[in-house]
């Protein structure tokens, strides 16, 4: 039987009827459903479930601390022979580079806290750096309009 001879068959896995009653078919799937498992109680040779890590007032202050930092860099800070202020581009970069790395390399051992604030402050920073690369590239002059001969 080729691909296209093959008849289709549909079949109607709604668990409603149009009038808002269960299907018969669906009644009894839940009803052979089994019913969720329990956990299961220590056994031996399983270890133990862990609890979740705590928060670390030092890993939030580190976060607080490099995200300043960068900020700074992306803001500018005068330079003490011009007194204009200076954007460091290169500094920022590094300092969300860290910022990924120190995300990848504690990854699942961080409390749901420390997770969200590195989270949020890569966000934060990566959208700005962003905004301030992107604005930062000189455009390249458009050239004059070719002039007509006639």
């Amino acid at each position: 039987m080729s691909e296209s001879d093959k008849p289709i068959k549909v079949v109607d896995r709604r668990l409603f009827t149009a009038e808002g009653e269960v299907r018969a078919e669906s009644q009894a799937e839940l009803a052979a459903s089994d019913p969720a498992p329990e956990p299961a109680a220590a056994a031996p040779g399983a270890a133990p479930a862990e609890p979740p890590p705590a928060t670390s007032p030092a890993f939030l202050r580190l976060l607080d601390m490099l995200a300043q930092t960068a900020g700074l860099y992306m803001e500018g800070f005068p330079d003490p022979a011009t007194g204009r202020r200076q954007v460091d581009l290169a500094g920022a970069r590094q300092i969300v580079d860290s910022l990924l790395s120190l995300r990848e390399k504690t990854r699942g051992r961080l409390s749901f806290e420390e997770t969200d604030a590195i989270e949020g402050l890569l966000g934060e920073l990566q959208l700005a750096f962003t905004r301030l690369a992107g604005a930062a590239k000189p455009k390249p002059p458009i050239p004059p309009p070719a002039a007509r001969r006639g």
